[in-house]
């Protein structure tokens, strides 16, 4: 439960922690296995291991905090900082930073200080725990597939936003306003108060014309021009007229918002799913996670692409599916659920709340 709130902290302020190096783990493994099976962190009497899509320990608990696995490595914590082990449950980078993020297209995000009170400076790692950028960001995201990860520096006493590549090399613009990080191959900026979009080059892909606008997924995106709303392509053009903004496509559906409801608009820009939920997130893999109305419960559960409830919303709070499974937890009796894809529960526990 302490990773849990940790994480959420990282989405609004930084990401987590690492090191570098090779040994054998503290865990043992209990469990002959096919490296390629997906393991699944599972936390018991404070305590943290892994344990197959069956249910049976793989990795006995006793890791003060372990993540999920990602291109091959997770994220471990000996109690005071984090390092990462692999499938083997082998030390691949020891303990040695205060906060660190999951593996992504080849890298992790690492910070060094107090995150917690915000003096904390990030920087980047590959497999084998070598800096490609050592500490230094005041914020950073995880590389995208552009091989480019937004940063945030001083310039003088402004903070602002960047990029870093694989190189290590950072761009910082001068005659416009980096906004979010990159999706579908662009980046929104800001330029004179308008929006448009960079490419992997820095280069202008389309010209800052809109008033408002969002991230480009599945090659559409959101922008408002004169009053009115669209769905966009990623060559500016104005594929459909909407009446509400709405988020970034997933499985081939946006999130909207309409008498502080919420459902989704399909890439026509039609109604696919009524807005009748307090809360929705994006599809993944085919399931979004949502929030019932506060006067019926405001539970959580995940529909379909359909609309239909395929997890019944009883849980008072869930995380994204994750390698086909999600994490969802009921609060009254500290209880956390390891789920399959059809709400089935693979493993249930205790969580400690620090």
């Amino acid at each position: 439960m302490n990773k849990r709130i940790l994480r959420i902290f990282c989405l609004l302020a930084a990401m987590l922690c690492l090191g570098a190096c090779s040994g054998s783990g503290t865990g043992k493994a209990v469990l002959s296995r096919d490296m390629d099976e997906v393991l699944l962190p599972f936390e018991a009497d404070g305590k943290w291991g892994y344990l197959n899509p069956r249910g049976e320990t793989v990795i006995e608990p006793v890791y003060a905090y372990a993540g999920y696995f990602s291109e091959g490595l997770a994220i471990f914590s000996d109690g005071e900082r984090y390092g990462y082990i692999n499938k083997q449950n082998q030390v691949v980078i020891p303990p040695g930073y205060d906060g660190a993020d999951a593996f992504v297209n080849g890298y992790a995000v690492v910070c060094k200080g107090d995150w917690e009170s915000g003096n904390a400076l990030w920087g980047f790692i590959d497999a084998t725990g070598r800096e490609l950028v050592e500490p230094r960001f005041l914020y950073a995201e995880s590389f995208t597939p552009e091989g480019r990860a937004l940063v945030w520096a001083f310039r003088g006493e402004e903070v602002v936003r960047g990029f870093v590549n694989t190189d290590g090399e950072v761009f910082i613009p001068e005659d416009y306003e980096i906004c979010s990080r990159f999706s579908d191959g662009l980046a929104l900026i800001r330029q004179d108060n308008l929006f448009g979009y960079i490419g992997a080059d820095y280069t202008i892909a389309i010209e800052p014309r809109y008033t408002d606008a969002g991230d480009f997924w599945e090659g559409l995106a959101y922008a408002e021009k004169d009053g009115e709303k669209f769905i966009i392509d990623k060559t500016g053009n104005p594929v459909a007229a909407v009446e509400h903004a709405f988020g970034t496509f997933s499985n081939g559906l946006a999130v909207f918002r309409k008498d502080d409801l919420y459902g989704y608009i399909d890439r026509n820009g039609k109604i696919a799913i009524e807005p009748r939920f307090a809360w929705a997130k994006d599809f993944r893999n085919g399931l979004a996670a949502v929030q019932t109305r506060m006067e019926a419960g405001g539970k959580w559960g995940f529909i379909n692409t359909s609309g239909n409830m395929v997890v019944d919303a009883v849980y008072d709070e869930v995380e994204d599916f994750t390698t086909g499974y999600a994490r969802a937890y009921k609060y009254n009796d500290f209880t956390y659920y390891i789920l399959d894809g059809n709400g089935k529960v693979v493993h249930s526990g205790r969580y400690r709340v620090q």
